[in-house]
């Protein structure tokens, strides 16, 4: 196996995960490594890959993140050393160690040490690892590891675990929001942007008071939706950097444009992302018309813009459908920050839930706020001079208008009238939460479904939210003995 040669970091995941290693580990300064617990899969937002890690290196214990990489300089080349929600990695798990550098440094001047996993693989798990990665890609490939057992436990004890799952998950949602609002308020107080690079600024938000009054300004709210909407339209391949993009463009920045327009917007993002082309290289004169008046476009504003620039190699496409590409997603997302400045989204959707008490009504109003029809350029192209066969109807359909409202929409109005002190509204929120039936399920939640003997459970979301939670913090971790249904049939 070539120490450059690429791999999918899922298979470097299930070689951390199941501890798949033939000596005992070490540093690459020497320091020998105990891994008590690898950690739980971050699969929720941006940052490291692995969270609340317990490992032994030398004498000392340490509880933190890990962070998951093919290559040594992966940490650079991915911004990780600029970015602060790595400063809590305590290992950098690598395949291979491309620098002769035995540790990477987090944007608050500590060392992070590095361990090269290949040094510790035998050569029949390397051998397999082409099969493991056709097993990780088989999506038919759910391990569960009650099935067929967990049948002969009442149904309603397993519906009752959960829905306590599905709330679980959304509490922690809640709670990241009250976490990333403060940290939008002190960089706004201290005048930093991100991404920061500012030694204690995590200790500040510990050690700062928070009133209600700090909560009242509006742009936090519209920027912490903006940002969490902008990384849901990255789906799982794109959402980091999708994330990035939203934080580097912030909504102060778009309100300060003139004439703002959602052809205005996409200019600008295909700027700022480094997707956009030189025009000499485009034959086609419909793609070099569109690009024209981008760069038009990107003309008036580019001396107002102050923060981060992006690569066209940030971006992933291989493997993704057309309709998901980069290009159509930020499409997608110029709508959406269109309808946030121009036509005050975040009131509007404060309303729905001020003004209506009806489930059906509430949902049908949300989900017209979401969907997005398909228009302009990215409508017939999935790419700069690629044009599709078959115009796309929807940038943002109901299936994905159902997941925005799910797991980002009731989370931050939840926090926002609890904040306020409207009791009432938290209320119908989560009401609204428990009773939401999703128009759409997927594979995983699919099969857990199935092996659960549930029916039509994996439709409402309480216990859709429940079923991936189940599997990711339960079953892949093998914590049977810690899950409510694994106690009774495992022991």
């Amino acid at each position: 196996m070539s120490n450059n040669s690429k791999i999918s970091e899922e298979i470097i995941y299930k070689i951390w995960e199941e501890k798949r290693f033939n000596n005992s580990l070490t540093t690459a300064e020497g320091l020998s490594i105990e891994i008590i617990d690898p950690g739980v899969r971050n699969t929720d937002e941006a940052g490291p890959d692995y969270h609340h890690a317990r490992i032994r290196i030398g004498n000392i214990t340490f509880t933190g993140d890990i962070e998951i990489d093919n290559l040594h300089s992966d940490w650079k080349a991915h911004g990780h050393h600029l970015n602060q929600r790595y400063n809590k990695v305590i290992l950098h798990a690598v395949l291979s160690n491309d620098s002769s550098y035995p540790f990477v440094v987090t944007s608050s001047g500590r060392k992070v040490p590095t361990l090269e996993l290949e040094k510790f693989l035998t050569s029949s798990i390397k051998e397999n690892l082409p099969k493991d990665l056709t097993n990780i890609k088989d999506e038919n490939n759910i391990k569960m590891p009650c099935r067929d057992l967990n049948l002969k436990i009442e149904k309603k004890e397993k519906v009752n675990f959960i829905k306590n799952l599905g709330l679980l998950r959304f509490r922690r949602k809640c709670e990241k929001n009250v976490e990333r609002l403060k940290e939008l308020i002190l960089l706004d107080q201290l005048k930093l942007k991100e991404p920061v690079v500012y030694h204690d600024f995590h200790q500040k938000i510990n050690s700062h008071e928070f009133t209600r009054q700090d909560f009242e300004s509006a742009i936090y709210w519209q920027q912490l939706f903006y940002e969490q909407v902008f990384e849901a339209l990255g789906y799982s391949k794109n959402k980091d950097i999708m994330l990035k993009v939203s934080r580097a463009v912030e909504i102060k920045f778009l309100k300060s444009i003139e004439n703002i327009s959602a052809e205005k917007l996409e200019s600008i993002y295909l700027q700022i992302s480094g997707l956009m082309p030189e025009v000499i290289d485009i034959p086609d004169e419909v793609t070099s018309h569109y690009m024209r008046k981008c760069l038009d476009d990107w003309t008036e504003v580019k001396s107002k813009y102050d923060s981060q620039m992006f690569n066209k190699n940030d971006w992933h496409f291989f493997k993704l459908r057309p309709q998901n590409f980069p290009t159509v997603r930020l499409a997608a997302g110029a709508r959406f920050a269109e309808r946030l400045i121009k036509k005050d989204q975040f009131n509007r959707l404060l309303k729905i839930f001020q003004d209506n008490n009806d489930t059906p009504k509430i949902v049908t109003r949300l989900r017209n706020e979401l969907v997005i029809k398909g228009d302009g350029y990215w409508a017939d192209h999935f790419n700069f001079n690629k044009p599709t066969k078959t115009k796309l109807n929807y940038f943002v359909g109901i299936g994905r208008a159902d997941e925005i409202i799910i797991n980002i929409i009731l989370p931050i109005f939840s926090v926002y009238f609890e904040i306020n002190d409207k009791k009432d509204l938290s209320q119908k929120v989560l009401e609204l939460f428990l009773n939401f039936y999703q128009k759409e399920s997927n594979h995983l939640v699919d099969q857990v479904n199935d092996v659960l003997g549930f029916k039509d459970e994996k439709f409402r979301s309480v216990y859709y939210q429940g079923m991936i939670d189940l599997f990711r913090n339960y079953c892949i971790k093998q914590k049977c003995l810690e899950c409510e249904i694994g106690k009774k049939v495992f022991n």
